[in-house]
């Protein structure tokens, strides 16, 4: 038998929603973290693999895992689980809000919305979760904990490495979302039908992989910055922002062009993986507040 259930699904642009901001702020951020955990790992390899570029070692990295008894693989772990949870509530809410805008503002949008909500919703996730990311790189890299960064720094190296963040961010939102915006369409024009939440997982995997080619350069260079190869004290935000563009050249020049894309492993096996699973566990809990609603 078809799936066929809600048209359109709670979070696609142009639906109405009928809980409260709070509760969808709510959703998203639980969704955010619970996802989150099982995928830290691969962060923690990702991390590892573009701050150290050419001179990473796997047996290396598998050793130190070993000798720590696996906690090495979850530190920064839960300063990034509390640091994803607004980060992502943000996210989704400027996905929705910016496409809403949109719908009423332009006629007849359709891919140009979807890139406008989704770089929205890029520049939202960074706003906020720059910090964590920098807590987690540098637990990662120099295990350093949250509280070591803002004695050493204050809470504005707590944003170091913004620039570079903020333009992987984007593009990486702005194609993700694009991208399963057009594959849940094409499904529900073919099909009649809702895709179910396997279908959309999958199809959010495929738009995750997407994606994360096109990021993957920025976040090379992000975690080149928050791991500590740049000095973290005493820059303005132009002076990073030359330093980010720098870094993207020397990186290139240095090491090869292939360098810009180390790491790319675990990161096609963990943002795709994390951000499906995100969304699709969203739009669930969403719909089940939702229903409940209705039928109450």
């Amino acid at each position: 038998m078809a799936y066929v259930r809600r048209n359109p699904l709670p979070l696609q642009l142009g639906s109405t929603s009928r809980i409260t901001f709070a509760q969808e702020f709510a959703v998203s951020a639980l969704s955010a973290s619970l996802a989150h955990i099982p995928h830290h790992p691969l962060y923690t390899l990702k991390s590892q693999m573009m701050f150290y570029g050419t001179e990473f070692s796997i047996v290396n990295f598998v050793k130190h895992t070993k000798k720590t008894k696996g906690t090495f693989l979850f530190q920064g772990l839960i300063p990034r689980t509390f640091g994803i949870a607004p980060e992502k509530a943000l996210k989704m809410q400027a996905w929705v809000m910016v496409g809403r805008w949109v719908d009423r503002h332009v006629e007849n949008p359709t891919i140009t919305k979807w890139m406008l909500a989704g770089a929205s919703a890029g520049a939202a996730t960074t706003l906020i979760g720059c910090p964590s990311e920098r807590a987690m790189v540098l637990a990662h890299i120099q295990k350093k904990g949250f509280m070591d960064v803002v004695r050493s720094t204050g809470i504005r190296g707590l944003y170091h490495g913004f620039e570079p963040t903020l333009y992987r961010d984007v593009t990486f939102n702005m194609a993700f979302f694009t991208f399963r915006e057009i594959i849940v369409r094409l499904y529900r024009k073919h099909y009649d039908s809702d895709p179910d939440p396997f279908q959309r997982t999958v199809m959010g995997i495929v738009s995750g992989t997407m994606a994360s080619v096109f990021a993957c350069p920025f976040d090379v260079v992000k975690t080149r910055i928050q791991g500590g190869e740049l000095a973290t004290t005493g820059a303005s935000t132009t002076k990073q922002s030359e330093w980010a563009l720098k870094l993207l050249w020397n990186i290139s020049q240095r090491e090869g062009p292939r360098t810009l894309l180390r790491g790319l492993g675990p990161r096609l096996i963990a943002v795709p993986s994390y951000m499906s699973v995100f969304y699709v566990v969203n739009e669930e809990l969403e719909w089940h507040l939702l229903n409940k609603r209705l039928t109450n």
